[in-house]
């Protein structure tokens, strides 16, 4: 596997199609993310409440 580098774009919008319930599975069929590194993030962003859609999507820094 080669080391990819992931932009703060493609995290915020990995995070909106999880809020939009999107499943990993989808969201890594379009080759934004693979499925263990959306698995982590899921869990990271459950944790932190990201996924809530009342509120809003975290900023750069603290995604960071």
């Amino acid at each position: 596997m080669s080391k990819r580098r992931f932009e703060m774009y493609q995290y915020r919008q990995v995070l909106a199609r999880m809020r939009q319930g999107d499943s990993d599975r989808d969201i890594a069929r379009s080759r934004l993310m693979g499925r263990k590194k959306l698995a982590r993030l899921r869990a990271v962003a459950t944790e932190r409440g990201w996924l809530a859609p009342e509120g809003a999507l975290p900023d750069d820094a603290v995604l960071a």
